[in-house]
């Protein structure tokens, strides 16, 4: 069986609306767990049903000391670069130890479908590490990120290699041999860059679950999102800029390409969503 952990920094009742489609048609198929990061730190009031709730300043310090160590002494925020360390901990967890792929999901990726048809066709994949936009060094030189890699000297040149992970799944094996390596303190940088270079640096598999790039398997060429990398228009699965503010549950005509990823969305929080408010509590209570 495999598991996704829908992690969001919000609370708002269109983020816990998007939740509930993303259980409710993958049920059966895959487990759903919501994991919210309190990054204000600020002590907010809890208002979604959390399976995991991760603390402003991470989990497992101890354990992942060299990485929260560059954290700090790159700035201290968790963006850019750091967001691993808000996910791997709970992928790692006791509770969904018994997994054996995760992935992981951020509120702002959406489809443009039903997402048991999204899923099903990618459970049977053999790959360690699934993502999108993934490409080696020399193929996206003025990636932003690469001055930052460091890795062991007798990693060879080949298998630098960098991708994009709103939405990504991670085998057991991968977590494992992940967890590790940036415990060694042998490897620094941004984590779309040390987890596919990682991988392959173990000779693990990785994949593209779509697009048009070197590890994208043939039957999943051009399927399941557009990047910017492909052509001049701007694609359904981009870093930027924000194209969609309405989810697909609540608004589907502003995504015009069905079976396809979209990222980033950015639901508009009105004052019907506002946390605490009577239609918000009803939502809650009837998910």
């Amino acid at each position: 069986m495999q598991a996704v952990v829908f992690l969001t920094h919000m609370e708002s009742e269109p983020i816990y609306r998007h939740f509930l489609r993303l259980k409710a048609e993958t049920r059966g198929l895959l487990d759903v767990y919501l994991a919210v990061h309190d990054c204000s730190g600020q002590g907010a009031p809890h208002s979604l049903p959390a399976d995991f709730r991760i603390p402003a300043d991470g989990l497992e310090q101890h354990k992942f000391s060299a990485r929260y160590a560059e954290k700090k002494a790159r700035g201290g925020t968790f963006i850019p670069g750091f967001v691993d360390l808000v996910y791997v901990p709970i992928m790692l967890s006791a509770e969904l130890a018994g997994y054996s792929s995760i992935w992981l999901l951020e509120y702002d990726v959406d489809f443009a479908g039903p997402w048991d048809a999204f899923f099903r066709p990618l459970l049977s994949s053999q790959a360690d590490l699934i993502g999108t936009d993934l490409y080696p060094k020399d193929q996206c030189r003025d990636w932003y990120f690469w001055p930052g890699i460091a890795a062991p000297a007798q990693l060879a040149p080949e298998n630098y290699t960098r991708g994009f992970f709103p939405i990504a799944r991670y085998s057991r094996r991968m977590l494992d041999c992940y967890s590790k390596e940036i415990q060694s303190g042998s490897w620094r940088g941004h984590f779309e860059a040390l987890s596919p270079t990682i991988a392959r640096h173990h000779s693990l598999l990785i994949e593209d679950l779509g697009g048009h790039g070197p590890f994208t398997p043939t039957a999943l060429m051009h399927k399941n999102y557009i990047s910017s990398i492909e052509g001049s228009e701007v694609g359904t699965f981009v870093y930027r800029p924000v194209q969609q503010t309405s989810y697909f549950y609540a608004a589907p005509q502003h995504f015009p390409r069905a079976g396809y990823l979209y990222h980033p969305v950015k639901a508009e929080l009105g004052t019907a969503a506002l946390l605490g408010s009577p239609a918000y509590k009803v939502s809650i209570s009837s998910g």
